[in-house]
């Protein structure tokens, strides 16, 4: 447990990018035997409604890249200000370099501000606030520009029932910056490691990966194996415990909310919401209440409108809600929790000068590449031709 007090920490905006393309689960009537009451019972029951996904070729970077061009252009912020770049990401663009630097270059930052990724999952936008507002009170920088990215629906099988209509895409920017007066906020952070395997993609990384020149190992990467649950995976794609996941969520996260709200001196009446990581309704529902929350304290309506996009969820809530509309200083407590698995939870002030975005649409660019253009691209430069 890292409990965390910050005094001179101020969230000054917050920006929301989403894809324009929405999937509502009416629309899949075939994977529920086209029985549209069997439909309305998850809906009600799970929370499913819509999602949105990104086409193939849109990675979170440029998700996260829009969220930051709109915050520094609508909040007029001059860019040899921002002293840092942290990008959280669980998908980079590119192994190496990290991608913090390829979204320096596109958002034209200083050579003097610092740029770093940040690999986390659910809890990522609570860990990237945690770790600027390190920064910020060591006086180390004044402005940080916090990035959280996540395309989660990339490449997901749709007749994958399990995960397939919980998780939707986004990008979400968010400003940190010293504040000499008191701004208190407090961080509750916990790890439990022991099931570190329950939410993994087992052929990823460096530990089993696709090898050079070996086409019948790389098979048994991409082999397909039947699952239980009827659907088929592969040792490439992403597995998940839901039951370890689900004890998890409700049995220690809850400990962790009520261990930060003792800590920070907080009750449910002293709070405005509780937003937690839009995992689905019951989960929502299930962790306020056992934190004392009453429903309409703990909004789920984010899931609902945008699916379930990992680390982006919490800020999507708050631009979804308020989009400019919190009118007085406003005390909440913000907990998400996922891979690791880990929670960080958080009680965070936001003013009524906070600028919000609104939950935006992402706009892809005429000068986009595709895929063929990158492998053109790439082919040409390593040939010496570019």
């Amino acid at each position: 447990m890292v409990l965390s007090k910050f005094e001179h920490v101020k969230i000054t905006g917050i920006s929301t990018v989403v894809p324009p393309k929405e999937i509502n689960i009416y629309d899949e009537a075939q994977y529920y035997d086209n029985n549209i009451k069997k439909i309305d019972r998850m809906r009600k029951m799970v929370g499913f409604w819509k999602r949105r996904v990104v086409d193939e070729d849109v990675t979170a970077s440029d998700l996260s890249i829009q969220a930051a061009e709109t915050l520094i252009k609508d909040m007029k912020i001059d860019k040899e200000t921002i002293d840092c770049l942290i990008y959280v990401v669980q998908r980079p663009d590119y192994s190496a370099p990290a991608t913090a630097f390829y979204i320096h270059n596109k958002l034209n930052l200083s050579n003097s501000c610092a740029a770093m990724d940040i690999h986390h999952g659910c809890p990522g936008w609570i860990y990237g606030l945690w770790t600027a507002s390190q920064m910020i009170e060591a006086k180390a920088c004044k402005r940080i520009l916090l990035l959280v990215g996540d395309t989660p629906s990339a490449g997901m099988d749709l007749s994958n029932r399990i995960s397939a209509p919980v998780f939707g895409d986004g990008g979400v920017a968010t400003l940190v910056e010293y504040n000499e007066d008191k701004v208190i906020s407090h961080y509750n952070l916990e790890t439990q490691s022991k099931d570190f395997e329950a939410i993994i993609n087992p052929a990823s990384g460096a530990r089993l990966h696709f090898k050079r020149d070996n086409d019948e190992f790389n098979a048994k990467l991409l082999k397909p194996i039947k699952t239980p649950s009827g659907y088929e995976t592969k040792l490439s794609y992403g597995y998940m415990d839901g039951l370890a996941v689900f004890d998890f969520t409700i049995n220690q996260v809850p400990e962790s909310i009520k261990k930060l709200m003792e800590y920070a001196d907080i009750t449910p009446e002293k709070t405005e919401k509780l937003l937690l990581h839009q995992a689905n309704k019951q989960i929502v529902q299930a962790v306020a209440a056992a934190c004392g929350y009453p429903e309409e304290k703990a909004p789920y309506d984010a899931f609902e409108n945008f699916g379930n996009n990992t680390m982006c969820s919490i800020p999507t809530t708050i631009n979804y809600l308020y989009a400019n509309n919190i009118n007085k200083d406003a005390q909440f407590i913000c907990s998400a929790f996922g891979n690791g698995l880990a929670v960080g939870t958080a009680s965070l002030k936001l003013s009524k000068d906070i600028y919000l975005s609104g939950v935006q649409n992402y706009v892809k660019s005429k000068d986009h590449p595709t895929a063929e253009e990158l492998i053109k691209y790439w082919t040409h430069k390593l040939e010496g031709k570019q």
